[in-house]
């Protein structure tokens, strides 16, 4: 029993020291998001209040509108605007005067925004990461997360893919339920109305950046058996990789639609109809086949000509094009032709030096040479 003692007594010690030691990581993890809440700027009324009361979760939130700001200036890397006015004065977006107008360059901000948010959300649910929520539930809506139609696709191209194998749900699957729920409540509560063309305009076009991330779900699956033979597949649903939900949108911002008051209704907007019913004809031939109906909860929405970018405006945050590189043999919009809005480029000699003739040593090190090149870039005047 004497010998037993010291061992009991330390086994006691360094449990209670291994859960101080957790406890003291949950301090220090909350202590930072609770920072998060204080020193993110831009935050309205009601974002800080939900701030205060789920930092986490507002932490994993704005990990997504950092995605959404750097996978928006990757889609618009060649255009006049450049997504630049976004992360001028603050990390926060929606400080941007660009979002309080009615643009479809807003558009696009404003639905890449709220992707990023609920694709964010729902993955740091799934990792543990967050006290709120978990793995997405086996039950729910359909509605919550898209379409029913999308989860069947996918189930339908899970057993496509492995014929010859069983397969079942498993593992944990991306929350996006809850991720598109919190992304609401962040993002919407910021329209402080919904009466006017502004508010109505932002809350359709977050609708559709969150639904470009249902619709897009990916099933991942891992397979079991005796030395990979995959004899069972276990799947779980994923929220998509964010370089396909910014290419999603950028297709639609293409061909996005110009709405205005008046055809902002209660219904669909922009599907007007002829109030007489004109009779089909006898003598028709063959019947014509019935076009497809546009989807308007998937397209961005815009009410407002956008300007063309080229100089600099302050009081819109528009930084211009001089300074900007271009490709002078290019006849698209990163040609010097359209980017530099008629004003020419110049030729600018840029040198550059990068590790070259790297051979590895035993053991156990890299040893390279830095190679400096030089290159010819075309700048607009």
């Amino acid at each position: 029993m004497k010998q037993a003692m010291p061992v009991t007594l330390l086994l006691i010690t360094s449990t209670f020291h291994l859960l101080w030691q957790g406890s003291a990581c949950v301090e220090i993890m909350a202590l930072d998001d609770l920072r998060v809440c204080k020193t993110f700027p831009g935050l309205s009324k009601r974002q800080l209040e939900l701030c205060s009361r789920q930092p986490d979760v507002t932490a994993a939130a704005i990990r997504g509108l950092q995605d959404a700001i750097a996978e928006c200036q990757f889609q618009f890397r060649w255009h006049r605007w450049n997504c630049s006015t976004l992360t001028t004065k603050s990390r926060n977006p929606h400080t941007s005067t660009m979002l309080q107008k009615g643009y479809r360059e807003s558009a696009f901000s404003s639905a890449i925004a709220a992707a990023g948010v609920a694709a964010s959300v729902a993955r740091a649910c799934s990792s543990g990461r967050l006290l709120a929520c978990g793995c997405q539930p086996r039950t729910r809506s359909s509605a919550a997360v898209g379409t029913a139609t999308a989860t069947a696709a996918a189930t339908a191209a899970a057993e496509r893919t492995t014929p010859a194998t069983r397969w079942k749900w498993g593992g944990c699957s991306h929350n996006l339920q809850y991720g598109i729920e919190f992304s609401k409540k962040f993002l919407d509560a910021r329209e402080k109305g919904a009466g006017d063309i502004q508010s109505r305009v932002n809350l359709h076009n977050t609708e559709a950046g969150r639904l470009a991330v249902a619709t897009n779900m990916q099933v991942r699956c891992k397979c079991h058996g005796v030395s990979g033979s995959c004899e069972l597949k276990t799947c779980w649903k994923a929220a998509p990789d964010f370089r396909q939900v910014g290419t999603v949108l950028k297709e639609k911002f293409r061909s996005a639609v110009l709405v205005d008051q008046s055809n902002l209704g209660n219904g669909s907007p922009l599907l007007l109809r002829d109030s007489k019913r004109r009779r089909p004809r006898w003598r028709r031939l063959k019947k014509r086949p019935k076009k497809r109906r546009r989807d308007m909860s998937l397209e961005l929405f815009y009410y407002q000509r956008s300007p063309n970018f080229c100089d600099r405006d302050p009081a819109l945050d528009i930084a211009g094009t001089v300074g900007r590189q271009c490709n002078r043999t290019s006849r698209g919009v990163d040609g010097c032709a359209s980017l530099c809005c008629g004003r020419g480029y110049n030729m600018v000699r840029q040198k550059r030096t990068e590790r070259c003739d790297c051979t590895f040593h035993w053991c156990c090190y890299v040893k390279c040479r830095n190679c400096t090149t030089i290159h010819w870039i075309s700048v607009c005047k």
